[in-house]
């Protein structure tokens, strides 16, 4: 039986007819060489390939690791880190044929087992939802064809499915923080779909958690540096746990300032998530060009100037870029609106 079918649709795609043939070179390869394996050889080569899996999956190399895991997996297809390190590397392809194909895989793991298969699950279902949810709207626009005679109907249909898969996938990752409390990445995946499901107050309330957790731990490994005897190497690795933890606050705010303006009309609650970031990283073009049309929002004509003049200070953009010439636009409207005001 082959370890992935040769073909999965989702409206009319699947992945490549290419990719799925080359399973079975593998597995015929595999067979004749492991036939004349002894058990003990076998179970080197499969040790083997599951740290070169899991190596290349540190490294970033995810279409290495998936052949490891390929490789791997051909001599034990029941085997459960190659099994799991082979959904993880398809999922970080980024493509809808990749997540497809990590789907598959990781369905014939125990989401009980390790908490990383429910994540890992969960998060194949969410880019599932989001390709389906991307899908409906082209359909509804007319800039995806459809062959169903009623377009209206199948973006519909689209639409119901992308909201099971994010309902499903909202199951797993509750299932995963049970088995890991606290994990960020499983409460990232919590803020996302609960966002995409428009239950913007829970998505709220997992960003809390997840911000005091990610601070929490940024004040741990801060103190670790500051240690008198630290080693070079561990100092590198602390300073890069401290970047990535500072960076998932950031994204969180922005997406929790997002639903707070956006969706909920709480245009100060939103301001105060972005000068929260200011706190931590005032370097960052993005958050001061969010303060200010924020800040215009509310008429805050001069702090909306000063956030704006941080963005163009900021920003490494081109002088022509669209972002930098609505900036100046927008900082001209500024201007006009408080000479109006002073005049008045």
């Amino acid at each position: 039986m082959p370890l992935l079918p040769r073909r999965l649709g989702l409206f009319g795609l699947g992945f490549s007819r290419q990719a799925g043939a080359l399973l079975l070179p593998l597995a015929l390869i595999a067979s004749a060489c492991s036939s004349t394996m002894s058990r003990e050889q076998r179970e080197k080569q499969i040790e083997i390939h599951t740290e070169s899996a899991s190596v290349n999956l540190v490294l970033g190399e995810y279409q290495r690791a998936e052949d490891q895991a390929l490789r791997g997996l051909a001599l034990d297809d029941d085997d459960f880190l190659l099994t799991l390190y082979l959904g993880r590397a398809l999922l970080n392809q980024g493509s809808i044929d990749s997540v497809l194909r990590a789907e598959y895989a990781l369905r014939k793991l125990d989401t009980d087992e390790d908490f990383r298969v429910a994540l890992s699950l969960g998060e194949a279902l969410e880019r599932k939802g989001v390709a389906l949810e991307q899908a409906a709207a082209g359909v509804e626009s007319g800039e995806r064809f459809t062959p169903a005679p009623d377009p209206a109907a199948r973006a519909r249909e689209l639409r119901a499915d992308s909201r099971e898969a994010y309902e499903e996938a909202l199951e797993l990752f509750d299932e995963a923080l049970d088995l890991q409390p606290g994990d960020t990445e499983v409460l990232n995946g919590l803020v996302r779909v609960t966002a995409h499901l428009e239950r913007y107050e829970d998505s709220l309330a997992w960003g809390e958690a997840l911000v005091r957790i990610a601070q929490t731990d940024r004040l741990w490994f801060r103190r670790q540096v500051d240690r008198p005897n630290v080693s070079t190497d561990d100092e590198e690795r602390f300073w890069r746990i401290i970047r990535r933890l500072r960076d998932l606050e950031r994204s969180v705010r922005l997406h929790s300032a997002t639903i707070l303006h956006l969706k909920l009309d709480r245009t100060e609650d939103a301001l105060a998530q972005l000068d929260a970031v200011l706190v931590f990283d005032a370097d960052t073009a993005e958050v001061h060009s969010q303060r200010a049309q924020l800040l215009v929002v509310l008429s805050r004509y001069e702090e909306a100037i000063a956030a704006l003049d941080n963005f163009l200070r900021l920003a490494e953009l081109e002088f022509d870029h669209p972002d930098v010439q609505r900036a100046f636009r927008i900082r001209t409207d500024c201007e006009r609106a408080l000479a109006r005001a002073q005049g008045a």
